[in-house]
């Protein structure tokens, strides 16, 4: 994912958004750049993410 995923992360943290506000984030990041690959596939697909307990991901 680009930068600017963690920068809205970061942004949204330090502004004191919530957990699931910053999973929301992080869904549709992972949504439009993982699973739709900015458009190309998957239209339509939503993604949340529940009960997270460990994710490792690159930014």
């Amino acid at each position: 994912m680009p930068g600017s995923v963690a920068q809205a992360l970061y942004a949204a943290r330090d502004t004191g958004a919530t957990e699931a506000e910053q999973e929301k984030l992080l869904a549709d990041a992972l949504r439009e750049h993982y699973f739709q690959a900015r458009g190309g596939r998957a239209r339509g697909l939503d993604v949340e993410l529940n009960s997270i307990n460990w994710m490792d991901l690159e930014l």
